[in-house]
């Protein structure tokens, strides 16, 4: 029986494979985005695709050097009202069948933009609102709780920046060989993370499987971390939870923080990392339920450690799991009794073509 928890310990070898056939993954992609100048990257999403997607947004940007933003399916389709030839696009769902995705792909291509289809899914019906329709490498996952799908998606972003800035002369070949090893460290430090963040939530259980409201703070890349992390600990455990840039929480959203709140900072290699960890102590002022991710040893149960010294770029691929761990264990705690009910809405709404059968692995 397929697990989170087993997709959660599948990624790290899913990551290393692709890493291994790289340039066959992203190679359609990058002999599109090498046939012309390009000014923006502009990437497409919804729900944790759009969360994978922005793992990877600032490392896209310094390696390529060109503007890369990354935007609801939904706000596109509605609002971009600018359309550039010299902008690229992806657009990113794993099963391929997000209409709001789908739509905006159209709309890209209606507009005269390249528009690439990512998905675990080439035979879905994403293939047709697209000029390319790509396999990112996610392999097989089928709970819709997505962990594994998550990291590969952003790998994959990190995996085109390095061969396109290669193909465009933009890093040499000694850059690009120092970014896969330290892509190859991330991954061992995936199966590590893995292992520390159940000991980590074994020690804290009784916290953090009566989260009630959970404010999670990150920064840089991490930012995108602290999304996910929401958004699987609400999607799982029924717990509300918000993610905030972390210095945006000193501006309001700190306010509503009491002795009931939970709050999770991310921390990484970044330059405000010393400032992680004086907002790690001086939010005890509010409450006691406060964690914290880092690279750091500290001498606390609520901290987790991860031993490492990669760049803060990479760190998302590891510093997500500790959420993905509270929520894989969340989930096996809560039944939400309005499942149906959501199910229902969902259809109302109309969120997700039909499925035609050939769903493989989503």
């Amino acid at each position: 029986m397929e697990t989170m928890m087993g997709y959660i310990e599948e990624s790290a070898a899913q990551c290393r494979r692709n890493i291994e056939q790289a340039s066959q993954l992203v190679q359609p992609a990058v002999d599109l985005y090498t046939k012309k100048e390009y000014n923006r990257i502009l990437i497409i999403a919804s729900g944790s695709s759009y969360n994978g997607s922005c793992l990877a947004k600032y490392f896209v940007e310094k390696v390529l050097k060109v503007r890369t933003e990354v935007v609801t399916s939904f706000t596109f389709n509605h609002y971009e009202t600018i359309f550039d030839e010299k902008t690229f696009v992806f657009g990113a769902g794993q099963s391929g069948r997000s209409t709001n995705t789908n739509d905006a792909l159209q709309k890209a291509r209606d507009h005269g933009l390249t528009a690439i289809g990512l998905t675990g899914n080439v035979e879905s019906v994403m293939k047709e609102h697209c000029d390319l329709c790509l396999n990112w490498g996610m392999g097989i996952e089928k709970i819709g709780f997505v962990t594994k799908g998550v990291v590969t998606l952003g790998l994959y972003y990190m995996l085109f920046a390095i061969e396109a800035g290669k193909a465009k002369g933009l890093i040499s070949a000694e850059e690009a060989a120092g970014y896969y090893e330290q892509l190859k460290q991330a991954c061992d430090t995936m199966d590590q993370t893995v292992e520390k963040a159940k000991v980590w939530y074994a020690a804290n259980e009784a916290e953090l499987t009566d989260l009630k409201r959970v404010q999670i703070l990150g920064y840089g890349p991490n930012h995108a971390v602290a999304l996910e992390g929401a958004l699987k600990i609400a999607e799982t455990t029924g717990h509300a939870a918000t993610a905030y840039e972390m210095e945006e929480f000193l501006h309001g959203p700190s306010i509503e923080t009491n002795a009931e709140r939970t709050v999770i900072i991310v921390d990484s290699l970044g330059q405000p990392s010393d400032r992680a960890v004086k907002m790690y102590e001086s939010v005890h002022e509010l409450t006691s339920r406060v964690y914290l991710i880092t690279n750091r040893k500290i001498d606390d149960p609520k901290v987790l450690t991860i031993n490492h010294h990669l760049d803060e770029h990479f760190s998302v691929l590891f510093n997500v799991i500790p959420f993905q761990v509270i929520s894989a264990m969340g989930r096996d705690k809560w039944v939400n009794p309005l499942d149906e009910a959501r199910k229902r809405m969902n259809d109302i709404m109309g969120s997700k073509a039909p499925k035609t059968g050939n769903e493989v692995g989503l």
